[in-house]
């Protein structure tokens, strides 16, 4: 106790202090660095390597001069640069933030460190052009050497982003370098891959992929303007994440050898994964990377996070991570912002501040977490900003305005953080219990309501204890809980699909969507059922797709009988990767009238991504291609009083 409550004494008023009496000498005395102290994560200061937990705010800039009658620009409230900075930084610091994040005016009148985002591989020509070719890392380095110069005088910069939201979407970079012409380095490395995966044997390579026109043979996937897709029922998708794993990995490589070179005392801090990571990409990082920089959507509005995310990441790569972007807008607000997406908004100011300190804690009680950075100082634009997104992000208005219930809030929240970090590296797994207790559903669980409010004690009802085979790890979390009406289940996950890649004709086959199979005996047998997100075209935006909820019986061969979804099962609106499906179970379907306290289920559960490319598992595996195999043991639960 005693070790910790030091720790915590480091908190955002001493951190600072601290770092102003650093700042002097911190050009003499190293750079940033990182360190793992009782388990937990931490990034440390310059002199000494006191810990420090990185709170910033992204754009802490002063405003677009081209949008100034309808957003925010300094010019607007202050009479020069000097006082927007003096009166920024106070503002932050009384706030709780002690970090300017991406996209941050460098200036020196500012004191608060920074983390500036470079571009770097996208002003190399890196990921989507060539990073196989041959000078591909002396082009890399000279470029690092060139962004960082303005940087390298400034004791403030803690290390670089390396660029921002770089996807590692897996099957088109596939489809782009195949497609791509022979001169191309990648698109050779890309064909070898292949040509090697199926020993040369065409015929194999047919159970996998469908080629596409006058491509009948490996000497016609050198040429440019090849396809290959997706075969349902193959295994194409294994050698596609192994290409997006090639394509992250010198990616990796090159900017961190460009980066230390150029600038060897500052981190490097990632490419600012886009609310979502490919978990080969993240493997092909290792070693490449000083801290993993990913930015999240928060889950729900009460700020919950999905633990699964945080503690993949922890198991992927033994590296600090900050989260480089997070957020919460309200549709009340001062800017005329309308929210156009799906990023996460909530109807008032005073839901927004409480969903937002509620995340930042639970953020800070992940022992790999090192840093939390808020997107962003000011809101955008009244009408949007040039890409058309057009949210109520701001701590402050696009008038200078403080939103006072947000920041008072924040605030609080920041002041805790430092001591909730240091005691998250004494969290430890929990092991499953023999008999896997199901919680009571606290409120009526609506199905078709576009929301998860009515699971209110998130952490009460996740089950944990998902398995992956090694290397991977779970792609999301599964909660479930019972009423008299129905067994309850809710998954949040994350799976990006390139839609277009299978080769199908009509509806898009349910062996190929995302699924959950989920076996349970309430005393009246096993029953098994399947539940699918099926692609279709959008509504509403033409090229788009959206899911819908198939939910199946599942005899025991594996074929499958359509069940009635309506008022059962649904997706909610989140664009892919994102995925968010509810499930009431009536009781009826497991044979039984109603369910009881006490009562005993045996249950199995699995979720499939698309394509059958990972299967995490809750109990012993089910057949090959998700069909029901006699004699897998499922796991005992029972429906608790609480």
């Amino acid at each position: 106790m005693g070790r910790s409550r030091g720790r915590a004494a480091w908190g955002i008023p001493a951190a600072v202090a601290l770092w102003l009496a650093l700042f002097c000498v911190a050009a003499l005395a190293g750079g940033f660095g990182t360190a793992r102290r009782d388990g937990a994560w931490w990034l440390t200061m310059p002199g000494g390597g006191v810990p420090f937990f990185s709170i910033g705010a992204d754009t802490t800039n002063g405003g677009d001069k081209r949008t100034r009658d309808r957003g925010y620009y300094w010019e607007n409230n202050y009479p020069d640069l000097a006082a927007w900075a003096a009166d920024t930084q106070q503002r932050l610091y009384a706030w709780g933030f002690n970090t300017r994040g991406g996209w941050s005016d460098p200036t020196t009148a500012m004191t608060l460190p920074l983390v500036p985002e470079l571009d770097l591989g996208r002003l190399s020509r890196l990921h989507w052009f060539d990073p196989f070719a041959p000078d591909a890392q002396a082009i890399a380095t000279a470029k690092a050497r060139e962004i960082t110069a303005p940087f390298k005088d400034n004791p403030a910069v803690i290390g670089y982003f390396t660029d921002n939201e770089v996807g590692w979407w897996n099957a088109p970079l596939f489809r782009w370098y195949l497609g791509n012409e022979w001169a191309v380095y990648t698109k050779q490395v890309l064909w070898r891959m292949i040509h090697d995966h199926y020993k040369g044997d065409w015929r194999r390579l047919l159970v996998d992929f469908v080629p596409g026109k006058d491509i009948t043979g490996f000497e016609d996937l050198r040429k440019g303007r090849a396809e290959l897709h997706l075969r349902p029922g193959g295994h194409g998708i294994a050698l596609i994440e192994r290409f997006t794993a090639v394509c992250a990995g010198k990616y990796y490589e090159l900017v961190y050898k460009a980066l230390k070179a150029a600038d060897p005392d500052r981190l490097v801090m990632g490419d600012r994964l886009p609310l979502y990571y490919n978990q080969d990409a993240v493997l092909a990082s290792r070693g490449h990377l000083d801290v993993l920089s990913t930015n999240y959507n928060v889950d729900t509005p009460d700020g919950w996070v999905a633990p699964y995310y945080f503690e993949g990441l922890a198991r992927l790569t033994d590296t600090p991570v900050l989260i480089s972007e997070f957020f919460f807008a309200a549709n009340e607000n001062r800017s005329g912002n309308v929210n156009n997406g799906h990023l996460m908004h909530v109807q008032t100011q005073a839901e927004r501040a409480a969903g937002a300190a509620a995340a930042v804690r639970n953020f800070a009680a992940f022992p790999n977490i090192a840093g939390i950075h808020w997107f962003q100082y000011y809101d955008e634009p009244s009408g949007g900003r040039g890409d058309g997104e057009n949210f109520n992000m701001g701590l402050v208005d696009i008038r200078n305005v403080p939103y006072e219930g947000l920041v008072t809030a924040l605030a609080a929240a920041n002041r805790d953080v430092p001591a909730l970090h240091a005691a998250s590296g004494g969290r430890k797994a929990s092991p499953m219990p023999a008999v896997i207790p199901i919680a009571r559903a606290e409120a009526p669980v609506v199905v078709g309501d576009d929301s998860l409010a009515d699971w209110p004690d998130k952490a009460g009802t996740r089950l944990p204890w998902f398995t992956v085979p090694a290397p991977h790890v779970p792609f999301g979390d599964v909660h479930m809980s019972w009423s008299p009406e129905s067994l309850n289940l809710f998954n949040l996950a994350q799976n990006y699909a390139d839609l277009y890649l299978l080769a199908h004709d009509g509806e898009f086959p349910p062996s190929e969507s995302y699924r959950i199979n989920l076996d349970v005996d309430a005393g009246a047998g096993m029953k098994h059922f399947a539940l699918c997100l099926v692609p279709r075209p959008h509504s509403k935006y033409p090229g788009r797709f959206e899911l819908a909820p198939r939910l199946y019986a599942v005899a025991a061969d594996g074929s499958l009988a359509s069940l009635e979804t309506q008022g059962v099962m649904q997706v909610l609106d989140k664009p892919l990767p994102h995925i968010a499906l509810e499930l009431a179970l009536p009781a009826r379907l497991l044979g039984v009238e109603k369910l009881t306290a006490g009562q005993k289920l045996a249950l199995r559960i699995e979720a499939i991504t698309f394509y059958r490319g990972m299967t995490m598992t809750l109990g012993a595996p089910t057949g090959k291609g998700g069909a029901w195999k006699t004699g897998a043991a499922p796991v005992a639960a029972v429906l608790a009083d609480k």
